[in-house]
């Protein structure tokens, strides 16, 4: 597979064109993409193999020296100009920083840059030495082994690095176009932001295309891609939206947390054995989709139902959308390097499994257009009684307008919606899983997030308490999880003019820049012991002295004082803007995730809640206890096929409530006051 990814390049060189590709109406080019709900082992064909025909979507470039064109996935020229002068229209790249820092964090200023927030400037310069090149048969060494990894490319990358010593390194790739791969954060940053521009191209399959039609935030470019951008990340930066979905967080929590304290109660051991993959899936599920549409998938009570008995919830349409999204999850990693017209003749002669796909896809879109509908009859409700807030996504999107006063298409929204869900709920369970995994095998962990919920004095975790800094140590777990099992392992860039990276290669339109999160977590010259789990990593004293040893080796061992001066405050406004190129589980640059602050919130607070009613263990049974390492896949995201199992043993009090009144866990007050909230009426939002 992996070479297969490899070998379909001389069609590209050759000239090939997919004659399915129209442009859009507005003179853009079109392209498509979204990630699957949940990735399965199908899917691995996909893992971090980079497939230079996925990048043949878009426009033709300009000609190469060899004289052959290459065609490329367009995306939007204003976030790249955006990227540029510092005012990217991703809330997350220009507020809070994932890492604590951000205009307003508390060391905005620890390297003397005065909390400035411009960008850093733009680099001018070249290296003098030789850029380092790897040959074409170490490339496809490198391609073969890849392909039975369940990482994929980035691991070859961290192998590239140590074999040449170079962080950044030319690939004579002898059957494709060029490549560069780098883990090098000022390589990085000068691709995603000081030169995003030239690096605004991304590769998407083109069986993303084929089904999702140019829509969402995922699939779409231009001017389109920036208007719904900004439209989508309201909620994530509105205070009371936040609010709300802070409150769903401890519901669904909540919830959880009493299905397995009632199981573990009738254990003969007071433990439960459960697998937190599984179950952080379904529990992140009913968080995402409240935040996209207001609605309660059921998933925790249909856990509830399997550990308890009892009738689970009616959710005959939902499970077939759930269905409908493992399917074409599986369908799109079989599918991955496939061009448009080979789907069209599969679809058309009802051969492979193309067919399959779009009825998947037909499913999803009915699906979710029966919740748009339902939605939309709420809000004309909630209008005539005065309520115009917009309790989710969904709303934001009804009440949006064109620019020429039009509400949206019903097809937009769905595209929107739809990317939000599928891509959230899978990468947040999969941090939530890490996160549990490594509490159960590491008492000193468990024991500092112990202390720190205890001063909660026994009420449960907010978005607030994160916010506020009461939750410090939890959220570096939940940091440090996402920096070695980062969800999302690749986010390849192609090159659209010619170019000198500041590393000394020379790059040509059409090449492709290959950035790792997975291989940026895992960088030994920043990250010591990078394969520890070790959450003190990113205490404030200690990302201050890793940044500012980190200035020191970019500006060189022969850096005058002036020189080395200059360094320092080009990390200090790369910290201060939210723009750190060491740390990039949510990608990096214009495109990078909207929802990244939020994940960060709901899965500290989740963590929280959980080590709040209980302890952790690993599983007692030999043949679920696969070791300290997680064996997992990576596909669209990062999975965990022999699923993550841990035993859960319920507290007698919750952490820190035997300061004030000692609220017992399973009492009877408590769980009569949960039964009456689920079952009155819901407020008419």
């Amino acid at each position: 597979r992996a070479m297969a990814a490899s070998c379909v390049a001389p069609c590209a060189r050759a000239g090939w064109r997919s004659p399915s590709i129209a442009r859009r109406r507005d003179g853009r080019a079109g392209c498509g993409g979204r990630r699957a709900t949940r990735a399965t082992a199908a899917g691995a064909r996909a893992r971090g193999v980079v497939a230079p025909m996925g990048r043949d979507i878009g426009k033709t470039t300009p000609s190469r020296s060899d004289g052959r064109r290459w065609r490329v996935s367009a995306v939007d020229e204003d976030d790249a100009n955006a990227a540029e002068s510092g005012s990217s229209s991703d809330p997350d790249g220009g507020g809070d920083c994932p890492l604590g820092f951000g205009k307003n964090g508390a060391i905005a200023n620890v390297l003397g840059g005065g909390g400035v927030a411009s960008p850093p400037p733009r680099a001018t310069t070249t290296t003098t030495t030789t850029p380092a090149m790897l040959d074409s048969t170490t490339f496809l060494r490198s391609l073969l082994k890849a392909g039975t990894s369940p990482v994929g490319m980035p691991e070859a990358m961290l192998e590239w690095v140590d074999s040449t010593g170079k962080e950044t390194i030319g690939i004579k790739n002898a059957i494709g176009p060029l490549c560069v791969s780098t883990v090098d954060p000022d390589i990085v940053e000068y691709v995603c932001h000081a030169n995003a521009k030239n690096y605004r191209l991304r590769m998407l399959p083109d069986a993303f295309r084929y089904v999702i039609k140019n829509k969402g935030i995922t699939g779409s470019d231009g001017a389109y891609n920036r208007e719904h951008r900004l439209m989508c990340q309201k909620p994530f930066m509105n205070s009371f939206s936040l609010d709300q979905f802070s409150r769903t967080v401890e519901d669904r929590v909540g919830l959880l947390c009493d299905a397995w304290a009632r199981a573990a109660s009738s254990s003969a051991t007071g433990g439960l054995e459960i697998d937190v993959d599984d179950h952080s899936q379904r529990l992140t599920l009913d968080i995402v989709t409240s935040l996209a549409f207001n609605k309660d998938f059921k998933q925790v009570e249909g856990i509830d139902a399997q550990l308890n008995g009892g009738a689970g919830p009616d959710d005959s349409e939902i499970s077939a959308m759930l269905d409908a999204y493992n399917n074409t999850s599986e369908i799109m990693g079989q599918l991955f390097i496939t061009p448009v017209p080979l789907l069209k003749l599969q679809n058309v002669l009802g051969i492979g499994r193309v067919r399959e796909l779009k009825e998947g896809y037909a499913v999803l879109e009915k699906g979710i257009d029966n919740i748009i509908n339902e939605r939309r009859t709420q809000l004309e409700i909630n209008s005539r009684v005065g309520d115009d807030e917009d309790y989710c996504l969904l709303d934001v999107l009804l009440r949006a307008k064109d620019s020429e006063g039009n509400p949206l298409p019903q097809e937009d929204i769905w595209g929107d919606v739809n990317d939000i869900m599928a891509a959230g709920h899978r990468t947040t369970a999969s941090n939530l899983t890490v996160n549990l995994h490594h509490v159960a095998r590491m008492p000193e962990v468990q024991a500092a997030i112990e202390r720190e919920v205890a001063t909660l004095r026994g009420r449960a975790p907010t978005f607030k308490d994160v916010q506020e800094g009461r939750l410090q140590y939890t959220q570096r777990v939940v940091k440090e999880s996402l920096r070695k099992y980062a969800p999302i392992n690749l986010f390849p860039r192609i090159v659209e003019s010619d170019d000198v990276l500041p590393s000394g290669h020379a790059v040509e339109a059409g090449d492709f820049i290959l950035l790792s999160s997975w291989a940026m977590g895992r960088n030994p010259r920043v990250w010591a012991r990078p394969n520890a789990f070790d959450p003190e990593r990113f205490t404030e004293e200690n990302l201050r002295v890793n940044a500012e040893r980190l200035a020191r080796e970019s500006a060189g061992p022969d850096a005058d004082e002036e020189t080395l001066r200059i360094q320092m405050e080009r990390m200090s406004r790369r910290i201060a803007g939210g723009r750190d190129f060491t740390y990039t589980p949510f990608g990096s640059g214009p495109r990078s995730c909207i929802g990244g602050t939020f994940a960060l919130l709901a899965t500290t607070v989740s963590l929280a809640s959980v080590v709040q009613r209980f302890s952790f263990e690993k599983s007692s049974d030999p043949r679920k206890d696969h070791g300290f390492e997680i064996p997992f896949v990576y596909d669209t995201t990062i999975t965990f096929p022999k699923g993550v199992h841990v035993c859960a043993v319920p507290r007698k009090v919750r952490l820190g409530a035997d300061a004030e009144e000692g609220v017992k866990e399973g009492s009877a007050s408590e769980a009569a006051a949960r039964d009456f909230a689920r079952q009155a009426p819901a407020p008419a939002r």
